[in-house]
């Protein structure tokens, strides 16, 4: 007897991070998933990228039942114009950057030319958008008052007549696999952050090398550091780690008391939810989704400065991070689980369906 084959899902990102890799796993019971990873080694060789991944679509598209995208951007584009012309429907999965723009430090899609435009385009051809929070789709940042950085932001604030329908599905996570193990260290604080320089300021490392100067008796710990970035100055107590396997994250998230996430600008951040889980207490930037993730589990700044967060750390040196940890994990586990991701299978499936 013949096996049923699945229907063919083009899976488009740029990274294949761990909220990528959890849904490609949902979408595999459902369709027969085919992964192009869009990953231009510096900007001049984007257009070689976008002409590999035209070849890619040209080739698997026409045979699909629909595509979805990590992310909008240069990478987004493609598919949507293709899905039009082979009547394909295509989703995109909205993560932060495509919905930002922040010149001051030249990050998001909208603030230059011609990703913004691409971005756009993109996002008014598809057939459906899936941002992580509600906070992609408009919503005005105080956290930061940088000169020339807008203060609305979303993908509306910088395209107000878009009318692609849209969906908001959080990511999930699995109590499971991020759990607290081991012995925790005291007074020790982690943040998990890809080095380059515009992420120094973005990801808040500078408010986080400023706290371990002023509690030199704690344990700083910086995850993703590059050896092509280059600091001013790293105080002593900060403790620099490169880029470590997956699968040892829960481990590292254990062995620290505090997960810090001082971010002028984040979608639906992955690591604190995973640091939450390990029972890390919460320290984050009043950013998009962040104080909703937190609630009351943790701590949360209302402003970038660093005269306003030290006395928010020495208040959490004093918390029962033992109660605090273990209501941070439960929260996770009973708003954010990883079950509830299946809505975002389940919609596509459905898109799917409907087009054929």
């Amino acid at each position: 007897m013949n096996k049923i084959r699945k229907p063919k899902l083009i899976y488009c990102t740029t990274i294949m991070a761990s909220f990528a890799r959890n849904d490609v796993a949902l979408l595999s019971k459902e369709f027969e998933v085919v992964i192009h990873v869009f990953a231009p080694r510096s900007k001049w060789l984007t257009p070689w990228s976008l002409i590999r991944q035209l070849f890619f679509l040209l080739r698997h598209l026409p045979s699909a039942a629909v595509s979805v995208t990590q992310f909008g951007g240069f990478h987004s584009f493609l598919p949507a114009l293709l899905g039009r012309m082979f009547k394909v429907p295509a989703v995109i999965s909205l993560g932060g950057y495509d919905c930002a723009s922040f010149p001051s430090f030249r990050y998001g899609a909208h603030h230059r030319f011609p990703m913004g435009w691409m971005t756009r385009r993109s996002l008014r051809m598809a057939t459906h958008l899936v941002p992580c929070s509600e906070n992609l789709i408009h919503s005005d940042q105080h956290y930061s008052t940088a000169a020339g950085d807008p203060i609305h932001q979303g993908y509306k604030a910088f395209d107000p007549g878009n009318s692609t329908p849209c969906t908001v599905i959080a990511y999930g996570y699995d109590p499971e696999r991020f759990k607290p193990v081991g012995v925790r260290r005291p007074g020790s604080f982690l943040t998990v952050a890809q080095m380059n320089a515009p992420n120094f300021q973005r990801k808040g490392i500078d408010l986080f090398f400023a706290m371990a100067e002023k509690f030199p008796q704690c344990h700083f710990t910086l995850v993703g550091n590059t050896t092509a970035m280059r600091y001013d100055h790293v105080p002593t107590n900060v403790e620099l780690i490169g880029f470590i396997p997956y699968e040892e994250l829960p481990a590292m998230y254990a062995r620290h008391e505090f997960y810090v996430q001082l971010s002028i600008w984040e979608g639906f951040p992955s690591a604190p939810c995973e640091a939450m889980l390990c029972g890390c207490v919460p320290i984050v930037s009043k950013v998009a989704a962040l104080p909703e993730i937190v609630g009351d589990t943790g701590f949360v700044v209302e402003h970038r400065n660093a005269v306003e967060l030290q006395p928010i750390i020495g208040a959490a040196l004093l918390c029962d991070t033992g109660l605090k940890g273990a209501m941070a994990r439960q929260r996770i586990t009973d708003r954010y689980p990883i079950t509830a991701r299946q809505r975002f299978s389940d919609l596509v499936s459905g898109i799917a369906r409907a087009e054929r």
